[in-house]
């Protein structure tokens, strides 16, 4: 049976991810900040914060107590405090940043230990020159950062796989904190995950764009 760790398993498309995986027959760990959102048929379920290193680690204790190795490592988690940079306030900022950077940056170094050789792990990113907007500018620039840092990754643990997905517009609460409505075009959570799952299954890595 495949194994995969979902962080930031109570958002739209975490949830979606678990409920797919679930479905096709994986064994499926769910973290998140607020574990009662996590879908309630997880094999296993945990609480973490992006910027606590601390809980982080607890929780890769607890999934190392239940699986060998894992298949398949999902950084779904993120956040967004909208406003102007000029009147942000360095709690806000690094609040972004921690969420949506190095957050996945302290997942990715606690996860890889557990991950199996040829395993894949998994990162959500955007469309850069879509989140060229005002009051996006944390957003904007945590996501940036995202792409160098998952193609490191990849040069730096050649024998695993890596893939940024960028997805565009999904309807998910995540929209409630946006400043602007949510796109006509958007994707359902759920058909995120279906190709989320579909590239994993077929070995590919890389740019996942959707």
């Amino acid at each position: 049976m495949p194994t995969a760790l979902i962080w930031g398993a109570s958002g739209g498309i975490g949830q979606a991810l678990v409920r797919r995986l679930k479905d096709d027959g994986w064994w499926v760990f769910g973290a998140a900040r607020d574990p009662s959102r996590i879908p309630a048929d997880v094999d296993g379920e945990g609480s973490f914060e992006a910027a606590d290193p601390a809980s982080i680690d607890s929780l890769m204790m607890m999934v190392a107590q239940s699986v060998d190795a894992l298949d398949l490592v999902v950084y779904a988690a993120g956040g967004l405090q909208a406003g102007p940079l000029r009147s942000l306030t360095a709690a806000s900022w690094m609040s972004v940043l921690e969420s949506n950077l190095s957050g996945a940056r302290r997942v990715a170094a606690a996860s890889l230990p557990l991950l199996r050789e040829g395993g894949h792990m998994v990162f959500f990113g955007a469309y850069g020159d879509h989140l060229i907007l005002p009051k996006m500018g944390a957003y904007a620039c945590a996501k940036a950062g995202l792409e160098p840092m998952v193609r490191i990754l990849a040069k730096e643990n050649r024998g695993h796989k890596f893939t940024l997905v960028r997805p565009g517009a999904v309807d998910t609460p995540f929209w409630s904190q946006a400043p602007f409505s949510l796109p006509k075009n958007s994707k359902t959570a759920g058909n995120v995950a279906a190709a989320v799952l579909a590239h994993i299954l077929a070995g590919a890595s890389g740019e996942l764009n959707l």
